[in-house]
């Protein structure tokens, strides 16, 4: 028997992150707030690896799981890093697109690292509860 995620934890998260984007979109807070950014990509990246990790062990269809810290933490930072990559390459094209070409690689590198920590910080949720581990 192994312990599931509770959902109601991914539902509350992305209904904040969607919020806080309408919110920061509306108000512009993200030009007047230039660290807004910063959290915005750390909780982007923990609801990606706790939505990839919660899906994984959840999931009926893998029969075979690896329970192991290792893989919990490389799994989380796999798929985070994966979507985190795909989001800034559109966000670079949308921003070639309307002629923004002062955002750059380092911005992208920033982006990239924030979802790293959200995914590290995922990882070491779900260890230290016990979510990848059978009862």
């Amino acid at each position: 028997m192994l312990r599931y995620f509770p959902s109601r934890v991914l539902v509350t998260l992305i209904f904040v992150l969607f919020f806080l984007q309408v919110a920061a979109t509306y108000w512009h807070l993200f030009f007047y707030i230039w660290w807004l950014d910063i959290p915005m990509h750390i909780l982007g990246g923990l609801w990606i690896a706790l939505f990839a990790l919660a899906s994984y062990y959840g999931s009926s269809v893998i029969k075979e799981k690896e329970y192991s810290q290792l893989f919990v933490t490389v799994f989380a930072v796999a798929m985070t890093l994966s979507i985190g990559l795909f989001w800034e390459i559109y966000e670079f094209g949308v921003d070639h697109a309307v002629g923004d070409t002062e955002v750059g690689l380092a911005d992208a590198l920033m982006d990239l690292t924030n979802d790293l920590v959200g995914a590290l910080l995922a990882a070491w949720l779900f260890i230290r509860f016990g979510y990848n581990k059978k009862l």
